[in-house]
């Protein structure tokens, strides 16, 4: 819920009905005391209609994100991605907008479409989200990065907000995102004993979700190839496979696999 945007209607609805009441008490010749009094009332009235509302709406939101999140996970991507759209198109309200576009953006990860992604992400304005999101939005947009290949770019971004990114770490909810993020900027950087710490982090935790921690099987996989350890890479390709339910994954392990077995022959 935007606090700040709701805080501001309730303070300018406040200062719109003490102007009105005041018109008002002019023309009817109010005493000071019916006049206060008229105005608390009616502003009271409005924060016990206006505070509610905006808890249901926002309730409602979660609630339809929840079900949204369940397509991802079940590898719907399109379906995931065609609800958010349509969300989009029915909110009025520019943080929820940004917080939409973020969710968008990660359905196209999960499609292998980082471009795309990359894109929804640069397009919100970060003038309409808190700190928080805020340190979402710059690890999204530096995760794709990497997986897009630009790796300079991705580069730049993890060094701009690495305290802001550091955070993410320590979350609950994001910490096996950001950890894959992590292992994916040490790598960059030739760092490869961190960029697989960051990696076990995420393979051993049993709470992990499973596209979390396939991503990061597939990032041990390509590493381990650069290492020469194909019967490794492979061991992890073969369980990405015939495990995974994100498109990507299932594509990319695929075609590794294959040019694994080509090379053998």
């Amino acid at each position: 819920m935007d606090f700040k945007k709701i805080f501001f209607r309730i303070l300018f609805f406040g200062i719109l009905l003490g102007v009105l009441m005041f018109v008002v008490g002019k023309l009817f010749h109010l005493s000071q005391h019916a006049l206060i009094l008229a105005l608390t009332i009616a502003y009271m009235i409005f924060i016990i209609i206006f505070l509610p509302y905006q808890y249901r709406k926002g309730k409602l939101l979660n609630n339809k994100m929840g079900d949204l999140m369940q397509k991802l996970y079940d590898g719907k991507t399109k379906e995931y991605i065609a609800g958010i759209k349509k969300l989009l198109n029915e909110m009025d309200n520019d943080y929820f907008k940004a917080i939409l576009s973020i969710n968008m953006a990660v359905g196209y990860t999960a499609e292998g479409e980082f471009e795309k992604a990359i894109s929804y992400l640069e397009n919100i304005d970060a003038n309409k989200i808190d700190k928080r999101s805020h340190m979402v939005l710059y690890h999204n947009i530096a995760c794709n990065a990497f997986w897009a290949g630009e790796t300079k770019k991705a580069c730049i971004i993890m060094e701009m907000h690495k305290e802001l990114l550091e955070k993410g770490l320590e979350m609950a909810y994001s910490k096996n995102s950001f950890c894959e993020t992590f292992a994916l900027w040490y790598f960059a950087k030739g760092d490869r004993n961190s960029g697989f710490v960051y990696l076990e982090k995420i393979l051993s935790d049993k709470y992990a979700k499973n596209m979390d921690r396939e991503f990061a099987q597939l990032i041990w996989a390509k590493e381990k190839l650069a290492d020469g350890e194909k019967k490794e890479a492979k061991t992890f390709l073969e369980k990405i496979f015939a495990e995974t339910k994100m498109p990507y994954l299932k594509e990319e392990s695929s075609r590794i696999l294959q040019q694994l077995e080509t090379e053998r022959l």
